[in-house]
């Protein structure tokens, strides 16, 4: 719990606010104590200038230490002064008659001109060195230090204060500002949680990159709600269309049963129809499977002569009913796409154009202007224009009872329609009642030399 905290946007904003206001309030005090302080030692230093200069006009009076304390008191008696002559002492600062303990003295490591002095505090020092005599002179810095310990400790207070109530405003106006993300994970959850697939999470009107999040999010589930109803829809219908077969075998196998042994026609009528009703089941089961198959199945596009596959499949259909198929294709018309998934949307066109047409022809044609133009005619029943919207659905079926009769299913137009997405094309639908139907096929041309067969 600990971890997932740390790693929250809340957490994380208020650590970065914190530490970076650490950081800058380290480099502010660096400079403005830097500042200062070089500023007082400039001042220092020309005060220090001035008194040696003072001390050097001394050095020569006849009665050293009264001049000394002439120039020193009562207005410098801060300054501590040595005068010597070839080491003798000549005269000294009087500081309440007792002198400074130089074993008290440390120096400062970088900083040579100063000295800490455990009694008295920090100095600063300058010896001048002349013929008449060596002075060695020493001011306290009491003031001066004091005064950039009193801006430290402001800095630091400051700084101090900044850091609470800067985290406590940061994190009050990141909480505020994600608020948002944080009802979306909420509303999230709750979806995790449940089956139902009609909840949506609330769009924020911003910022706006949240909303478009919510928004993305909410048409994900539109789509898996959309998948969801297609799979249980197809689950419905097929277990609907295995149960028919499945329901006439059993009636079948029972007359059999019953009287097959005795009377040869039913005996012949009930295996006929379980031989229809057996082709019937395997037929729905192949279409579901390759449906399946091409859900899960990747396209394998090559270059491949769809004049070629178009033929093939002709030949394949002639003589399987007597309905004419005339055919006008176009030599070497070349497309990108998987070879067998071009073959099976010819199969389906041209199967169910032969289903549906009693008298009368089928007509296939190809040919290539902007894209490849693949169109199956027929002159059968023909759809109503209020159905040729839905006939794309799987399982659907114009007449069903018709439909039974020769085999439909239900799933060839779905199985094409998807094969033909795959390969960035279009399906589209012509077709009057009584009159007859047009599927038209369009597929991208592929731009190869002419002579490139599949």
């Amino acid at each position: 719990m600990k971890k997932q905290r740390n790693q929250s946007l809340l957490h994380q904003f208020t650590s970065w606010y914190v530490w970076q206001f650490i950081i800058a309030l380290i480099i502010i005090g660096i400079i403005v104590l830097g500042a200062i302080g070089f500023f007082l030692l400039d001042r220092t230093q020309d005060d220090v200038g001035a008194m040696e200069e003072k001390l050097m006009m001394i050095i020569r009076a006849d009665d050293v230490q009264e001049s000394l304390d002439e120039v020193l008191y009562p207005d410098h008696a801060d300054y501590y002064v040595e005068i010597r002559e070839g080491g003798k002492l000549l005269a000294q600062s009087r500081r309440d008659d007792e002198t400074l303990d130089t074993n008290d003295e440390v120096s400062l490591p970088l900083f040579e001109q100063f000295i800490w002095n455990k009694e008295e505090g920090l100095f600063y020092r300058s010896d001048v060195f002349n013929t008449d005599g060596t002075i060695h002179l020493k001011v306290h810095m009491e003031d001066e230090f004091e005064f950039i310990q009193l801006i430290f400790f402001i800095l630091l207070i400051t700084g101090v204060l900044s850091i609470m109530i800067g985290s406590i405003l940061i994190y009050q106006f990141t909480k505020k500002k994600l608020l948002p993300l944080l009802n979306i994970t909420d509303e999230v959850s709750k979806i995790e949680g449940s089956s139902d697939l009609q909840k949506r999470i609330p769009e924020p009107s911003n910022p706006k990159e949240l909303k478009e999040l919510a928004g993305t999010f909410n048409q994900l589930l539109q789509q898996l709600e959309e998948q969801f109803e297609r799979e249980k829809s197809f689950v419905s219908n097929a277990s609907h269309e295995l149960r028919t077969p499945l329901t006439a075998f059993r009636g079948h196998l029972n007359l059999i049963k019953r009287w097959g042994k005795d009377d040869p026609d039913v005996l012949e009528k009930s295996i006929q129809a379980l031989d229809d009703e057996s082709n019937r089941m395997k037929h729905i089961l192949e279409q579901m499977l390759t449906i399946a198959r091409n859900e899960h199945l990747k396209s394998r596009m090559e270059t491949v002569n769809l004049t070629n596959i178009v033929e093939r499949v002709i030949n394949q259909f002639r003589g399987n009913k007597n309905i004419p198929i005339i055919e006008n294709l176009e030599k070497n018309v070349v497309v990108l796409g998987d070879a067998e998934q071009l073959r099976q949307i010819a199969v389906i066109l041209v199967e169910n154009a032969m289903r549906y047409t009693e008298v009368g022809n089928i007509t296939v044609e190809l040919k290539q202007a902007d894209d490849a133009v693949l169109s199956v005619s027929d002159t059968g029943i023909g759809i109503p224009d209020e159905e040729q919207s839905k006939i794309f659905s799987r399982f659907y079926r114009v007449d069903k009872n018709r439909s039974r009769e020769t085999g439909g299913t239900g799933l060839g137009l779905s199985i094409a329609k998807e094969l033909v997405g795959n390969h960035q094309g279009n399906l589209q639908v012509k077709s009057e009642v009584d009159l007859g139907s047009t599927f038209t096929v369009l597929l991208p041309l592929k731009k190869v030399s002419p002579s490139i067969t599949e």
